[in-house]
């Protein structure tokens, strides 16, 4: 007994586009499914590539931080984030002072610094600018490798690919982070005191009461975790991008541009979800009077 085939006169068309609907979710789920097994191959690759890896993890981290060795041009994540710190405490200071003072409020610019560049801004911040900066150019280099032929090369010698082209990456950004997102919070706090004690009409001591009451130490932990798991998602979508990359240079170019598309969403999505796990939905300040 055989199924029947007859499509009646004139639904071939709604028929094609059923099946093209259906096709879209298994698709969907199959390229996720792809993408978890990478990011299981790269985790678990973690001991392996410490134990065989270190002098290849040592150099990406070097190349990671600074570049080639010029901070103006071609230089690494460092000059970067400097910059984005110290703009994004500027900007705070500003706005959130000429806002405040509206309603006569201007003291309390320390207690939008203290809450919204730790919990917020700052890790979104430096993961976007490590994105852009670093993450792209994992993408670049590693797409580089595959269309090259390196990554069969390093397959034919008995070098595990995925831990030295990738876990090694994913090792050097998380440590690399650190030092560079808590020296980019620092620069934010700093830029913003000067920005509100200089052309503000407050004290710079009204400015450090209001902000040192606000400021937790666990914001600043949490504030860090949120950074390095922002990071670490990042690396592995440029690595993940740049390994299957397809297409020649032309196919590269592509792959970053999909891979900072990508990231720039899970940042955010990652942000809204940590924050909701972290602090919930009540932060439990109340400003009355």
């Amino acid at each position: 007994m055989t199924v029947a085939r007859y499509t009646p006169p004139g639904t071939a068309p709604l028929v094609r586009g059923g099946k093209r609907i259906a096709r879209v979710p298994l698709g969907l789920v199959e390229h996720l499914g792809h993408q978890l097994t990478f990011v299981w191959q790269v985790l678990v690759a973690i001991p392996h590539t410490l134990r065989a890896y270190r002098r290849q993890t040592m150099i990406v981290l070097t190349d990671i931080t600074w570049g080639s060795g010029n901070l103006v041009v071609g230089g690494g994540t460092v000059s970067v984030l400097v910059i984005l710190g110290v703009a994004v405490g500027s900007s705070i200071g500003i706005e959130g002072y000429n806002a405040l003072n509206l309603v006569g409020m201007g003291p309390l610019t320390g207690f939008i610094s203290a809450y919204a560049s730790t919990r917020e801004l700052a890790p979104m911040i430096a993961a976007i600018g490590f994105a852009s900066q670093a993450g792209c150019r994992m993408t670049a280099e590693i797409g580089a490798m595959r269309i090259s032929e390196e990554i069969d090369a390093l397959e034919v010698v008995g070098i595990r690919s995925i831990p030295f082209v990738v876990t090694t990456r994913v090792i050097a950004g998380v440590v690399t982070i650190i030092p560079l997102y808590l020296l980019t919070l620092i620069l934010s706090y700093v830029s913003c005191a000067f920005i509100v004690a200089a052309f503000g009409d407050q004290s710079s001591g009204t400015y450090d009461h209001y902000f040192s009451a606000f400021l937790q130490p666990s914001d600043l932990l949490y504030s860090l975790l949120k950074a390095t798991i922002f990071v670490g998602a990042v690396i592995m979508i440029h690595g993940y991008q740049g390994y299957y990359a397809t297409g020649g240079p032309e196919g590269v170019g592509r792959a970053s541009g999909r891979a900072i598309r990508a990231s720039l969403i899970v940042i955010v999505v990652l942000d809204m979800i940590l924050t909701v796990v972290i602090w919930g939905v009540d932060v439990g300040i109340r400003i009355s009077g």
